[in-house]
């Protein structure tokens, strides 16, 4: 999968009626609504022990752990830890996940039968907030609300908007474009590119692009779109 993160700032309640209108103009498929909850945790550098606090990279990306909790894979956080370390938490069982239909990331019915989880009632930021706190600080946490899914191009393309809080403070408009592996356009052109041409075909002109992957070599459909968040949210 190829994604890309938008941020719109100076989004007003007209421009998105503009854009919702553009978008209805090619017959997309509504998938529904959506929210999410991104987090910003920094690490305590006490709780490092000095032996090995060397060994550290002194990157700025070391010092944090971003947390991201999309509504449309329910139970589950993404969590992307010094700008290369990626899982996907999930606090579903798959026994649980079949009998309510969801298509989601879920542990696996033997793990829940060897002990082998966090607990299963808490997502992982909610862990982290409670048994981690020696080790991470939440420092920020931004909310997107009043989202809606679009699926567009035979399900090859997805378009999810999203208002972006801050405090209760109104961001701006979060728009996130997934485009399936599947997509012819992937055989004939960069994924940048591909991106580009989409951006401009449905009209998405303005805004802060996000595109970067953590290895262009291995893309890692959750780790990038977790990147790709905690490049655009950073205010």
């Amino acid at each position: 999968m190829v994604s890309a993160v938008i941020l719109v700032r100076n989004a007003t309640p007209d421009t998105i009626i503009q854009f919702q209108d553009q978008l209805a103009n090619d017959l997309p498929m509504k998938k529904g609504k959506w929210n999410f909850a991104f987090r910003i945790f920094k690490n305590n550098q006490y709780a490092i022990p000095n032996e090995v606090a060397h060994q550290e990279s002194s990157s700025t990306e070391s010092k944090f752990m971003y947390t991201l909790s999309p509504s449309y894979l329910p139970g589950s956080t993404l969590t992307l830890i010094n700008g290369r370390s990626v899982g996907v938490f999930s606090s579903t069982i798959r026994e649980e996940a079949t009998e309510l239909g969801l298509q989601t990331e879920c542990i696996p019915d033997t793990h829940l039968d060897l002990g082998a989880t966090t607990g299963l009632n808490d997502p992982f930021d909610i862990l982290a907030n409670q048994k981690l706190q020696s080790l991470w600080t939440q420092k920020q946490m931004i909310k997107g609300d009043g989202g809606q899914i679009y699926e567009l191009e035979n399900g090859n393309l997805c378009i999810r908007t999203s208002n972006v809080f801050l405090h209760g403070s109104f961001k701006g408009l979060l728009i996130q474009v997934e485009i399936s592996d599947r997509s012819f356009g992937l055989k004939n052109i960069t994924a940048p590119e591909l991106i580009s041409s989409i951006l401009k075909k449905y009209g998405i002109n303005e805004g802060k692009v996000c595109t970067d992957v953590l290895d262009a070599r291995s893309r890692d459909k959750y780790g990038d779109l977790c990147w790709q968040y905690s490049r655009i949210l950073d205010f």
